[in-house]
Protein backbone atom coordinates (compact mmCIF):
# COMPACT_ATOMS: atom_id res chain seq x y z
CA UNK A 1 0.00 0.00 0.00
CA UNK A 2 1.51 3.63 -0.80
CA UNK A 3 2.56 5.93 1.99
CA UNK A 4 0.10 8.31 0.35
CA UNK A 5 -3.04 6.50 1.15
CA UNK A 6 -1.64 5.93 4.67
CA UNK A 7 -1.61 9.84 5.22
CA UNK A 8 -4.89 10.40 3.79
CA UNK A 9 -6.45 7.51 6.04
CA UNK A 10 -4.91 8.65 9.25
CA UNK A 11 -5.90 12.68 8.46
CA UNK A 12 -9.79 11.54 7.59
CA UNK A 13 -9.54 9.15 11.10
CA UNK A 14 -7.91 12.08 13.02
CA UNK A 15 -11.01 14.70 11.31
CA UNK A 16 -13.70 12.07 12.20
CA UNK A 17 -12.41 11.67 15.42
CA UNK A 18 -12.55 15.25 15.98
CA UNK A 19 -15.43 15.84 14.88
CA UNK A 20 -16.69 13.28 17.33
CA UNK A 21 -14.80 14.64 20.41
CA UNK A 22 -16.09 18.08 20.20
CA UNK A 23 -20.25 16.49 19.71
CA UNK A 24 -20.05 16.48 23.29
CA UNK A 25 -19.70 19.80 25.41
CA UNK A 26 -18.17 18.22 28.16
CA UNK A 27 -15.27 16.39 26.22
CA UNK A 28 -15.48 19.55 23.81
CA UNK A 29 -14.40 21.38 27.17
CA UNK A 30 -11.83 19.25 27.97
CA UNK A 31 -10.18 19.04 24.72
CA UNK A 32 -9.97 22.85 24.96
CA UNK A 33 -8.19 22.59 28.46
CA UNK A 34 -5.66 20.61 27.11
CA UNK A 35 -4.90 22.66 24.10
CA UNK A 36 -4.47 25.34 26.83
CA UNK A 37 -2.12 23.72 28.83
CA UNK A 38 -0.21 22.18 26.40
CA UNK A 39 0.21 25.35 24.73
CA UNK A 40 3.70 27.06 25.63
CA UNK A 41 3.49 30.86 26.90
CA UNK A 42 5.56 33.79 27.77
CA UNK A 43 9.46 32.91 27.78
CA UNK A 44 9.15 29.48 27.16
CA UNK A 45 7.56 30.25 23.76
CA UNK A 46 10.54 32.90 23.07
CA UNK A 47 13.11 30.16 24.04
CA UNK A 48 11.49 27.51 21.65
CA UNK A 49 11.29 29.82 18.82
CA UNK A 50 14.85 30.76 19.30
CA UNK A 51 15.80 27.41 19.34
CA UNK A 52 13.69 26.45 16.09
CA UNK A 53 15.43 29.34 14.48
CA UNK A 54 19.22 28.49 15.67
CA UNK A 55 18.60 24.82 14.30
CA UNK A 56 17.04 25.87 10.64
CA UNK A 57 20.27 28.39 10.67
CA UNK A 58 22.51 25.59 11.56
CA UNK A 59 20.91 23.31 8.90
CA UNK A 60 21.41 26.07 6.67
CA UNK A 61 25.03 26.05 7.10
CA UNK A 62 25.60 22.63 7.28
CA UNK A 63 23.93 21.88 3.66
CA UNK A 64 25.72 25.66 2.20
CA UNK A 65 29.09 24.26 3.60
CA UNK A 66 28.64 20.27 2.41
CA UNK A 67 27.83 21.18 -0.87
CA UNK A 68 30.59 20.77 -3.32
Amino acid sequence: MRPTYWILGLATLSIVIGMFMSRDPERAERMSQMYRDAALTGETRQMAIMGLALAIGAFVVYLTMTRR
